[in-house]
């Protein structure tokens, strides 16, 4: 093989390593415009709340409902009550950076993806009064940093995985108005609501288990559904309509 001959062969390589890299964007911004608009492609937008969000555009941080970080990375996904329908794709567990997902008040139906089990950096999930039915995702104790989980006014039915109990750095969990049926776990979770799901029993009695809590904490189930877990650190004021006077008394 001669100078002339080698050189070709290198151009070729060098052209191809580069037009295969352009083309398969499973990193950065590039990953996270594929995994939004296949979310699009799943939902229904009569109001068209979506419509810039176009595969074409290399910043998805310019579109609509979307928020991100000071270097570009995808860290908020918010519709709340747009009249979305549809359901919610499984490429939302591709958006790797996503701190905060609300699609509250909307019409989304389907099964919650188990993918979002996937989303290691996610704080807040509000899915609630939409139309999601099935179980809720076990994977879901795969989010150690999930701090408020608000899945109430749905259709969810089964058991609460109990896996959910380890999930220490939860402030707020609402389930109620679901058919969820079963046990229900001991959660650390400052506030946990499941009101208006009747199959629901607790172990025994209407106390919450205190040798599963921390000494500085104490819980209850009140008439409403609500278990209360007070530690020496209130609820957030922003939390505060939760809360029940006559628990104090």
């Amino acid at each position: 093989m001669n100078i002339r001959t080698e050189i070709s062969v290198l151009m070729c390589c060098l052209v191809f390593s580069c037009l295969s890299t352009s083309g398969s964007p499973s990193n950065g911004v590039g990953s996270e415009v594929i995994a939004l608009m296949g979310i699009k492609s799943f939902l229904v937008d009569p109001n068209g709340v979506l419509e810039n969000w176009d595969e074409a555009s290399p910043d998805p941080c310019s579109w609509s409902m979307v928020t991100c970080s000071a270097d570009g990375q995808v860290i908020g996904l918010g519709a709340p009550s747009q009249g979305l329908s549809g359901v919610l794709a499984p490429s939302i567990g591709n958006l790797t950076n996503i701190q905060t997902v609300l699609l509250q008040d909307n019409n989304i139906s389907g099964n919650i993806p188990s993918e979002i089990g996937k989303l290691s950096k996610l704080q807040n999930l509000d899915l609630s009064n939409n139309n999601f039915c099935g179980q809720i995702p076990t994977t879901f104790s795969h989010l150690k940093n999930l701090e408020f989980l608000r899945l109430t006014g749905n259709n969810l039915s089964g058991e609460i995985p109990a896996s959910l109990a380890n999930l220490t750095d939860l402030h707020l969990i609402d389930l109620s108005f679901n058919n969820l049926s079963g046990k229900v776990p001991i959660f650390h979770a400052q506030v946990f609501n499941i009101e208006g799901n009747p199959y629901l029993y607790t172990k025994g009695t209407d106390m919450v288990d205190k040798g599963s809590l921390s000494n500085s904490s104490k819980a209850k189930l009140n008439k409403s559904g609500i278990f209360y877990v007070i530690p020496i650190l209130m609820v957030p004021y922003y939390y505060s309509h939760f809360w029940d006077s006559s628990f104090f008394i």
